[in-house]
Formats: structure tokens, C-alpha cells, sequence
């Protein structure tokens, strides 16, 4: 009985991807932070959302967004390239357009709470050390606690984003890595 409990808290806690080939309006999301990068080759809009975040992806004409949240929220299926759930491990890599490569590998591990305990105060902590996007709080209702944090890498043609996503009601961690790379030399047709 108490393992049909678990997989039930585990389901409701999960993340999942979703990819798109057009930006996203903000009233779609409760956003908790934001970052803004430009570069030559790329430009980047970073939120950090209630239980996720966002990333928009701009090089050129192409553009691309991943968006990693809860699977309350209702995202529009216009332009939607693909939907993953971020359960287990994972990796997926696709190339949008003559010039963007997009490659993401997910974790997730469900925890005990003393494990996850201990694994919340060093993410915590490493997030506050070296100054990280991050935010805690509550979800609505009876949802729990979470950790969001989002390290950021910034190179001439590559975005590398790590995040950390963890839910206190289920001591589920879920760690996703990206690369957003711009090719050098656009690909031919």
C-alpha cells in the first residue's frame, strides 16, 4: 500500500519539457526571477517560474524555448516541437532550424527525507555562494515546499543552463543540464 502512495506523490511532483519554436507570453507563468543575455551569435531571456523555469533561445531567425515546470500549468500546443516528462534519466538532443542545437539531459531521484534534507541545504548553500538564480516558497494548496535554483553559463555561441528542481512534498530532486549551441557555420539544406 505504501508504495502505491509514493508513485502517486512521485506523478504529481514530476517536471515536464516542453519545446518550442516560438517565445511564450509571460502572464503564461509566475515568474520569481529573470535574467537577460546577449551575445553576438544569440540572444536569451532566463525566468525562473513557480516550479520550473523558462528559456528562450533567439539566434538569428530561429528561435527556441524550454520550458521545464510542474504539469499544472496549461501551455498552448501552438508551435510545440515536443512534450517530455523528466522521470528517471534522460537525454534529448535536436537540431531547430539551419543553426541551433539543442541537447538537455534530466535527472530525477526521489529521496529520503534525511538525504533530502541534506541535499536541499548544500544546493541551497552552493546556490548562495556563488550568487545563483534561485527561489523557495510555497505552492498553492496543500502542494509543499520547493528549491528552485538555475546556474547559468554564458559563452560566444553556446548557453549552458544547469537547474535544480526540488519539491519538499515528496522529496523528489530533479536536475536537468542544456546546451543551446549556434553553429559556427549554418548547415545547408
Amino acid at each position: 500500500m505504501s508504495t502505491n502512495n509514493r508513485t502517486k506523490q512521485r506523478r504529481s511532483g514530476g517536471l515536464s519539457l516542453h519545446l518550442y519554436q516560438r517565445a511564450l507570453h509571460p502572464e503564461l507563468f509566475k515568474i520569481l526571477g529573470s535574467e537577460q543575455v546577449v551575445r553576438r551569435a544569440y540572444e536569451a531571456d532566463i525566468w525562473l517560474v513557480e516550479g520550473g523555469h523558462v528559456v528562450t533561445f533567439v539566434a538569428g531567425k530561429t528561435s527556441l524555448v524550454e520550458v521545464i515546470v510542474t504539469g499544472n500549468e496549461q501551455l498552448p500546443d501552438r508551435n510545440l516541437i515536443q512534450a517530455l516528462q523528466c522521470r528517471g534519466e534522460r537525454y534529448h538532443e535536436t537540431t531547430i532550424g539551419p543553426n541551433v542545437r539543442y541537447m538537455i539531459s534530466t535527472q530525477e531521484e526521489q529521496l529520503t527525507q534525511t538525504l533530502y534534507d541534506a541535499t536541499r541545504h548544500e544546493i541551497s548553500t552552493y546556490a548562495a555562494k556563488r550568487e545563483l538564480m534561485s527561489a523557495e516558497g510555497q505552492f498553492t494548496g496543500d502542494a509543499g515546499g520547493y528549491l528552485s535554483v538555475l546556474d547559468i553559463e554564458c559563452r560566444s555561441h553556446e548557453l549552458l543552463v544547469q537547474s535544480f528542481h526540488l519539491f519538499d512534498d515528496n522529496q523528489l530532486v530533479i536536475k536537468t543540464q542544456a546546451i543551446f549551441e549556434v553553429a559556427k557555420e549554418p548547415r545547408q539544406n
